[in-house]
């Protein structure tokens, strides 16, 4: 199985190489190229779904990197492989789709495909990783993978602008998603997720325990658009059409439903789970409902209807007890099957006319007879019409709610029942729209002027979804052996879930035929008016005052430079320093009595006459720096510190380590002589006529005493506590054995940390030429040259002059 798994995991990462390369010679046909990678790895999975009738956990490790502890782990159970066969089944009909879908209009072929493959590939890794930093690294993959195809089409700005905004809210809460696992790992001592699954923390803080719970929340709702995260999806509906249908209907954006399900028997039984999970989870399904209906836009009113049921999932999982759930499979696979369908038939639409604005659509079911049956399927089924798997997915979404609001303790229990009412009233009043809109009526100028008749192959795939969607709502148990072959203990409970084509006539019965009929009258309404009055209001684009503070950001960040004056040191230093003297001195005169320092200690320990007159010519030319007038006198003075305290290495038998300061004192000596050359006279002189006034002289020599005394204070009381120092005896025993040298320092640097140093040294030279960039482009304005030493030191917040 490992194997296997590997091969079905990490194939798509081939795709990299393979299809830009093919693309340059097959063109759009790389397409069928590019089928091969999902087709392999889906049957893979396929077979492992079907090598048993039920599933523990299976562990699949192998090391990767030993010293941190982290491990190629991945994690199958019925979870795992739920996802993993929604990500490569879907993988296969989108990427068949594409094929069919991406003409010669678009350009690089091979690339998009590629992009497609990185996603399925990092989706794969998320849903299977069983290490926690594992999981993180693909979740974050994901998200890059999806900023590429989002902006494929980057030429267009509502492509560059939904990118964008996707990977700042997807990339932002990765982040506290990332603090979230690793608090998690660190309070229960265990990085395995397959461990914490079967052994929850419980002797932990709750208030840690609690912190990783809600990182991890923030995480799964800013993934899977949830409020006040919601405004993300909408925008990135300006990718393609298959990534639309892939990335934001069927797989990514269920990965923040995915992740609350992994980590609900870790963190069910906090008092916080329910609460958060529900108000957040239906406030974002009914919110998402509404700006739904007063969208017009195809692709806006698919992706708020995503979102509104991925607001219902999450709030699904709020619901659930400490023994576990039932029906969350079911209401996702029908989510997959319809959502994934008009997704592909509103591409082909706009394929076909060259619009998706609902207002220049119409009758389209006469010249598209087979697709105007495919969106009546899956329309009713988003709807839950009776005969449609949406049908029963919603009476079971009543049934929950009902038994949820019935166990309560006050009216609060009633909150996702009404707000379940209403988005499913809303629902069905777009689905109606969305398909009468597209394929009632009579033909629309724009239809007449572009219809093009889209080809068989094209509709194929969401002619398969569509038959889903009838299938299963008439033979439900096939959907409960699915469900019971893949529960998954501790998140469902035991035995099969009860799923019936007919339950009598129920309350739930009576409620679902209630919203079917509210739902119509709204239509009516609506279409009585031709949505007029249908236009989402100001306070509700939070997309606009998102991207309004993005594009502000920069503004206020020069703002907040002139304020700090980034550009004039002597006047922020100062500052910085006293607070340094504040901080650092109050904390050693509060805590002096936990500094033993001066009970054993005397001045002649250590004392050497030749150390101490070495030391005295450091002062020497430490007040010559402050004192000598002339730039170049000041650092020769400085110079002459670094070469004295060289000496005074080589008084304690450190002759290599003296070869290497020498070393670094005459190239810094160079450089800076290098840089005061570029320097003109001006400059000098403007520093001798100071302008600061005897009180600013007082304040600055203040605070230069009070750091070099907190500094010096520091250095001593470390060097005086008795630490046991097992890294520097452990690395003084294995120079001469395992580094084959005499000298620990160079043995440590080029050997023991060798990786280390070779970083240091790239990030010098990065630098260095980043440094020289800049001075070669870089001329003082008549101001600066002005002001001399006072004036900018080189580089001004009004941003970089050219050389004129």
């Amino acid at each position: 199985m490992g194997t296997a798994l590997l091969i079905a995991i990490f194939l798509p990462f081939a795709a990299l190489v393979i299809l830009p390369l093919a693309g340059r010679v097959l063109g759009p046909r790389v397409g069928w190229l590019a089928l091969v990678f999902p087709v392999i790895s889906a049957g893979i999975i396929i077979n492992l779904a079907l090598g048993t009738e039920s599933f523990g956990q299976q562990t699949v490790a192998y090391t990767w990197v030993p010293v941190l502890g982290v491990e190629l782990s991945f994690l199958v159970d019925g979870l795992s492989l739920f996802y993993g066969l929604v990500v490569s089944v879907m993988g296969v009909l989108i990427t068949f789709y594409a094929a069919n879908y991406l003409d010669g209009h678009y350009e690089f072929h091979g690339r998009f495909y590629a992009y497609l493959m990185l996603f399925m590939a990092a989706m794969l890794g998320t849903v299977f990783a069983n290490h926690l930093v594992l999981l993180f690294i693909f979740w974050e993959l994901t998200g890059i993978s999806s900023f590429l195809l989002i902006g494929f089409l980057h030429g267009e700005k509502k492509s560059r602008y939904g990118a964008r905004m996707a990977l700042l809210v997807t990339g932002i809460t990765g982040l506290v998603l990332m603090a979230g696992l690793l608090l998690l790992g660190i309070v229960a001592g265990e990085f395995s997720m397959a461990a914490l699954l079967t052994a929850p923390p419980t002797d932990v803080p709750v208030g840690l325990l609690g912190g990783a719970f809600l990182l991890v929340a923030i995480g799964s709702f800013g993934k899977s658009a949830q409020f006040p995260f919601h405004f993300w999806l909408p925008n990135a509906m300006a990718a393609p059409t298959p990534v639309s249908a892939y990335l934001h209907s069927a797989t990514m954006v269920k990965l923040g439903v995915f992740m609350v399900a992994r980590v609900y028997p870790i963190f069910v039984d906090l008092e916080w789970w329910t609460p958060l999970l529900v108000a957040i989870g239906f406030l974002t399904m009914a919110l998402a409902a509404v700006l739904a209906i007063l969208s017009h836009d195809l692709k806006a009113i698919l992706a708020y209807s995503t979102v509104s049921q991925l607001g219902f999932l999450i709030g699904f999982y709020g619901m659930g007890g400490l023994g576990g759930t039932h029906y969350d499979l079911l209401h996702v696979v029908n989510h997959v099957f319809f959502k994934g369908c008009l997704f592909m038939v509103v591409g082909i639409v706009d394929h076909a006319t060259h619009t998706r604005d609902l207002r220049q659509l119409g009758g389209l079911g006469r010249r598209m007879p087979l697709l105007a049956v495919i969106a009546l399927l899956s329309a009713a089924s988003m709807a839950g019409l009776p005969g449609t798997l949406g049908f029963l997915s919603k009476e079971y979404m009543l049934k929950d709610a009902f038994y949820f609001a019935e166990a309560g303790a006050d009216w609060r229990a009633w909150y996702p029942l009404a707000l379940i009412v209403l988005a499913s009233v809303l629902k069905v009043a777009f689905s109606i729209r969305l398909f009468w809109g597209i394929f009632g009526g009579a033909a629309s100028p724009a239809v007449k002027e572009h219809f093009h008749h889209p080809g068989l192959l094209i509709q194929l795939p969401p002619l398969l979804l569509a038959a889903c969607c009838l299938v299963f709502g008439f033979a439900p148990g096939a959907i409960a052996a699915f469900s019971e072959t893949l529960a998954v203990g501790g998140l469902h409970l035991p035995g099969a879930p009860e799923i019936k084509l007919w339950h009598g006539v129920t309350r739930e019965l009576i409620t679902s035929m209630a919203i079917v009929a509210a739902g119509a009258v709204i239509f009516a309404l609506g279409a009585a008016t031709a949505w007029r009055w249908a236009r989402i209001p100001l306070p509700l684009q939070f997309d606009t005052g998102f991207e309004a503070g993005v594009e502000r950001l920069p503004k206020a960040a020069l703002n907040l430079s002139r304020f700090l004056r980034d550009n004039k040191p002597l006047d922020y230093i100062p500052v910085i320093g006293l607070f340094l003297v504040v901080f650092l001195g109050g904390y050693f005169a509060y805590h002096w009595e936990r500094f033993e320092v001066f009970d054993d200690f005397s001045f002649q320990e250590g004392f050497h006459y030749l150390r101490s007159f070495v030391v005295l010519l450091i002062l020497l030319a430490v007040i010559g720096v402050v004192a000598l007038p002339r730039w170049t006198t000041q650092l020769l003075s400085i110079s002459i510190v670094g070469f004295l305290v060289t000496f005074y290495f080589v008084l304690f038998r450190a002759p290599d380590l003296a070869m290497t300061q020498i070393l670094v004192e005459s190239a810094t000596l160079l450089l800076v002589l290098l840089l005061l050359s570029r320097f003109p006279r001006s400059a000098e002189l403007g520093e001798r006529r100071s302008p600061f006034s005897p009180l600013r002289k007082a304040v600055n020599l203040i605070v230069a005493v009070g750091i070099g005394g907190c500094v010096g204070l520091f250095s001593f009381l470390t060097s005086r506590q008795k630490v046991d120092d097992f890294a520097g005896l452990w690395f003084l025993e294995r120079t001469v054995p395992d580094a084959k040298g005499t000298n620990a320092v160079n043995t440590i640097l080029v050997d023991f940390r060798g990786l280390d140093t070779l970083f240091e040294i790239a990030v010098l030279v990065i630098a260095v030429l980043g440094a020289i960039g800049l001075l070669m482009r870089y001329r003082r304005s008549r101001q600066e040259y002005a002001e001399g030493a006072l004036g900018a030191s080189g580089f001004s917040v009004k941003g970089v002059r050219r050389r004129q």
